[in-house]
């Protein structure tokens, strides 16, 4: 896959959230929220240490991808789709709380 393929876009919030929460407290909402801020930084961290475990030789794609390759590809991506919804419980919450 190419750069050129990447493309730019606005954060969207995730619409199915910002309905579920519609009626919810500010409380409630900054108690979800704290637990997204605490599961992205276990996330993130995560990631990055499977990215340490990837032979550098295996991230420049021209070899077949080993299984630590594979689990810091998936390990990125759930850490990205998770920080979409934090960024939606942020923008619902409406400021970042103390963690």
């Amino acid at each position: 896959m190419s750069g050129d393929r990447n493309i730019t876009t606005k954060d969207v919030d995730l619409r199915p959230v910002v309905g579920l929460l519609s009626d919810e407290s500010e409380q409630t909402i900054e108690i979800l929220t704290i637990g997204a801020i605490k599961k992205h930084r276990k996330l993130v961290d995560r990631a990055e240490r499977m990215f340490q475990d990837v032979q550098a030789n295996e991230r420049t794609k021209q070899l077949e991808p080993s299984a630590a390759y594979i689990g810091y590809l998936d390990a990125t991506i759930e850490m990205h789709a998770q920080m979409s919804a934090l960024t939606t419980l942020l923008s619902i919450l409406g400021r970042t709380p103390k963690v």
